[in-house]
């Protein structure tokens, strides 16, 4: 049988969260070379991503909160007396 050609795929992943998915796929006895071509093995078989792009609830109430507190203001807390001075005030 004849050998498949092989194609290079390099991608750039964020350093902790490539070191996070390799102690998950490491955890399942896999590789990452492994990992990708089971993915692409689906995407081709299903024709789509193999799963549903969307954000976890905890995701959805993160952006909500974030979205929540984009204007609000700020006070650097960085001394025994500014803190003591925030905690004194009244809403």
């Amino acid at each position: 049988m004849a050998q498949a050609l092989k194609k290079r795929i390099q991608v750039q992943v964020d350093r902790n969260l490539a070191n996070q998915g390799d102690a998950v796929l490491q955890s399942l006895g896999l590789t990452p070379t492994t990992a990708i071509t089971m993915f692409y093995k689906r995407l081709v078989a299903t024709g789509g991503l193999p799963f549903v792009p969307e954000l976890t609830q905890r995701e959805k109430d993160e952006l909500a909160i974030h979205q929540l507190t984009t204007d609000w203001s700020t006070v650097e807390l960085n001394t025994p007396e500014k803190i003591k001075e925030w905690s004194q005030q009244d809403d």
